[in-house]
């Protein structure tokens, strides 16, 4: 059963009475089209069906119901806060999504003024119920008047379709909210705690109770106020932006990200350093997460077509990212340090991008190259025939002594999918060593595919028996690895 005209005339003006703005008493009896918020005082003088009352077109006097979120007073000063914000800000988005934060008491108030509009004008459950339903949100009513105005002041475009990444919260708070939903705790005789004024604890509540028992707890209770709300906080924030690609590590004295012991930096500068630097100071993001699909140890290099990775820029301000950009910042890394090159293109990631690193840091295989050492033996005596017709084998890895203090006591087991192996040249270790002739017949290479999170070193010198079976345990000889580097990571990335 819809309002009678009669009936919609009778709420609107005690709702004037109560001392509600022109715009929630439009909103409290259903009305839906913009125009008629955003001109409030026009749209009730040409109606013939509502009564003036010049003195509630005034701000003078904070709304009963929104606390002043709806009057003009409020709004220009939302306005001009908003555009002090994104100037100072300087994000380069064209287009805006808005947000708004009111204060859980409105809820309170909303219903209130329901309760008395029903009691005082002797309305039916029905038309109660009516009444209710009518109630246009005051985020909505908000938005309607205010996007237009926000996008004049600073230049860009509402989109709420796509949504547009640039997010502009206002956070409204009210000083009297808490003692207001204090009527409502201390009538349930609910334990006060931290969260008793959340949004959501209070909404239960009131979910949970009758109108009868609602207007008993505020029998004594005023809708009157002489303050309105606070404009307590501007955000501006942009969505995460991800840039990712590849990178070689071609230093053996380089850590994949900042090293930090007892707050003090072990080393001058990272692979995180070298690669995210130059491009926090062309987005100017608020911070960045390193992302890369596994990790090689400080002393092991990755070379060839390297390592991928991904950047997650975190509310940039520079977010308008070209081709030539992408390529500029590659050219930038790699003229600038010889420890670390970009060797892919870099490219702007979805989130499905990142799903594939994330899952091939389990599910790719991964090549490497190791120069070894035969303590108990030479090419005189030793044959590696073996290893070069030795495939998939199984093995079961104790978490090794060197990452024990960090990571969990935990076996896996890897597959070694496959071995070659050669005697090194000498001038492969004089370029790396100072080895004398009579130790250089000792050292070999071995090139390994393996399964993703295979400890390589311990694969080889067995870890003081923590990896079984080693490439001791194969050979029957006392080996250790001395150089490691990552020669290829199987992964179609980016």
């Amino acid at each position: 059963m819809n309002l009678s005209v009669e009936e919609e005339k009778r709420i609107f003006n005690l709702l004037q009475q109560k001392n509600c703005c022109l715009r929630c008493c439009l909103r409290f009896i259903g009305y839906r089209t913009p125009n008629c918020f955003q001109d409030p005082v026009t749209f009730v003088k040409r109606s013939e069906i509502y009564s003036v009352i010049e003195d509630s077109f005034t701000d003078d006097v904070p709304c009963a119901a929104c606390l002043g979120i709806l009057q003009n007073k409020i709004q220009e000063l939302v306005i001009e806060k908003i555009q002090a914000k994104v100037e100072k800000e300087n994000y380069d988005s064209d287009t805006f999504l808005c947000a708004l934060t009111i204060p859980v008491c409105i809820n309170l108030r909303e219903r209130l003024l329901h309760v008395q509009s029903a009691t005082e004008l002797n309305l039916s459950e029905d038309a109660l119920l009516n009444f209710k339903v009518k109630l246009q949100s005051i985020k909505d009513v908000w938005k309607w008047v205010m996007i237009p105005k926000i996008e004049n002041a600073i230049k860009k475009q509402a989109d709420i379709t796509t949504p547009s990444p640039f997010l502009i919260d206002v956070i409204f708070t009210y000083k009297h909210n808490e003692k207001e939903c204090e009527t409502l705790l201390h009538n349930k005789k609910r334990k006060c705690n931290d969260n008793k004024f959340s949004r959501k604890s209070i909404e239960t509540l009131m979910n949970s109770i009758t109108d009868e028992d609602f207007a008993k707890f505020f029998k004594s209770w005023s809708l009157e106020t002489t303050s309105s709300v606070d404009v307590e906080n501007i955000l501006c924030s942009y969505s995460s932006i991800f840039i990712g690609g590849r990178y070689s590590k071609l230093s053996r004295e380089l850590s994949q990200t900042p090293w930090f012991i007892d707050g003090i930096k072990k080393m001058e500068t990272s692979v995180q350093d070298i690669v995210c630097n130059p491009i926090i100071e062309a987005m100017k993001p608020q911070s960045i997460k390193f992302l890369s699909s596994g990790r090689e140890d400080v002393d092991v290099r990755n070379i060839y077509a390297g390592r991928p990775f991904a950047v997650e820029l975190i509310n940039p301000r520079m977010t308008k990212i070209t081709e030539k950009l992408l390529s500029n910042l590659v050219t930038q890394v790699n003229q600038t340090s010889q420890q670390v090159q970009i060797t892919s293109n870099l490219k702007v990631l979805s989130r499905i991008d990142l799903k594939k690193l994330k899952e091939g840091e389990k599910v790719k295989t991964k090549f490497y190259r190791a120069l070894c050492i035969c303590r108990n033996g030479s090419k005189n005596t030793l044959s590696l025939e073996e290893l070069n017709n030795t495939k998939r084998i199984k093995i079961t890895q104790k978490t090794p002594l060197r990452v024990l203090h960090r990571r969990p006591l935990s076996p896996r087991i890897r597959l070694i999918y496959e071995m070659r192996a050669r005697w090194a040249k000498p001038q492969e270790l004089r370029n790396l060593l100072d080895v004398k002739d009579e130790d250089i017949n000792k050292f070999f290479v071995l090139d390994i595919k393996t399964q993703a999170g295979t400890y390589v070193k311990e694969f080889v010198h067995g870890d003081f028996g923590r990896t079984k079976p080693s490439l001791c345990d194969i050979l029957h000889s006392d080996l250790d690895i001395v150089a490691l580097d990552v020669t290829g990571i199987n992964l179609n990335w980016p």
